[in-house]
């Protein structure tokens, strides 16, 4: 069985040093390079497409060539890529060789194949090659890459967790101490004849709709902290990534803690006000 030939991808991520063609002096007539930009590139170095520039492997701009910006593209982000702020060009592989003065070398080759499903067995076949060379599926270089995010992830859980538990707890101190405040309104409606089970279903359903009512306000808090925390960084970081979000499976959890917590809360002190005579509630 053939496997599907391959089509090579080559890419060049470098930190080059660029100035204006008009103070090079270079010749004219020297031939042009036809470069690629990122976006984040082009947006920081401000060029666009037809811009000739100056480039060079070389802070010193020794040997230096001109270039032409024939395409500005948006490549996936990744948050690991945010921070750096790196410049990244795209060459054709023999300008990028006769730049940096080193024919027939690379130091990534991306594979995109015709069959993905065959990534894995392709990376196996080549690194049992032993060439000196590493071969990864995208999908490696993916959990190799989000280590440090699973990480912070979990770190980022675990504050979640403990919050939410100091704010059960809280929940529970003030709802307690609020009907604690009310039980001569119960005795009274126990004296006149209201029954412990629609006091205990009307404690309930206020302790509910307090914990429904605090949970539309904090979540509305955390929507506009969210949007303030991305209208800052993403233009700092010239990124559309979004260093905030509330994510729908978030949202459910927290209102389903909050709903039980409230209720919980709700029942315990339903308990204990009913427990006491209609009378001792109203101070007789």
């Amino acid at each position: 069985m053939q496997v599907p030939r391959p089509r090579l991808i080559l890419l060049a991520v470098l930190v080059l040093s660029l100035v204006p063609t008009a103070t090079a002096g270079r010749s004219p007539d020297q031939p042009l390079f036809e470069i690629g930009l990122s976006r984040r590139t082009a947006e920081r170095l401000g060029l666009s497409v037809g811009d000739v520039i100056e480039v060079s492997a070389d802070p010193s701009m020794a040997q230096s060539r001109r270039a032409r910006v024939t395409m500005v593209w948006s490549p996936p982000e990744h948050p690991a890529d945010v921070a750096r702020g790196d410049l990244v060009i795209r060459f054709h592989l023999p300008d990028l060789q006769s730049l940096l003065q080193q024919p027939d070398t690379v130091d990534r080759i991306v594979v995109r194949l015709l069959d993905p499903t065959r990534a894995s067995w392709l990376r196996d076949d080549l690194n049992a090659l032993g060439r000196g060379y590493d071969a990864y599926t995208a999908a490696d270089l993916a959990r190799i890459t989000s280590r440090t995010f699973r990480v912070i992830t979990q770190f980022h859980r675990a504050i979640a967790l403990i919050t939410l538990l100091a704010s059960g707890i809280f929940l529970i101190t003030i709802m307690a101490l609020k009907f604690t405040e009310m039980r001569k309104e119960i005795g009274a409606l126990r004296i006149v004849g209201i029954a412990k089970e629609t006091i205990a279903f009307t404690v309930l359903g206020i302790a509910a709709g307090a914990a429904i009512a605090g949970t539309a306000v904090g979540l509305a808090l955390g929507a506009v902290l969210a949007w303030g925390i991305n209208a800052y960084y993403q233009p700092l970081f010239h990124t559309h990534l979004r260093f905030a979000v509330i994510t729908p499976q978030a949202l459910w959890i927290v209102a389903a803690l909050a709903v039980l917590l409230g209720l919980a809360a709700g029942a315990a002190v339903s308990v204990r006000l009913l427990r006491q005579h209609p009378l001792e509630q109203v101070g007789r």
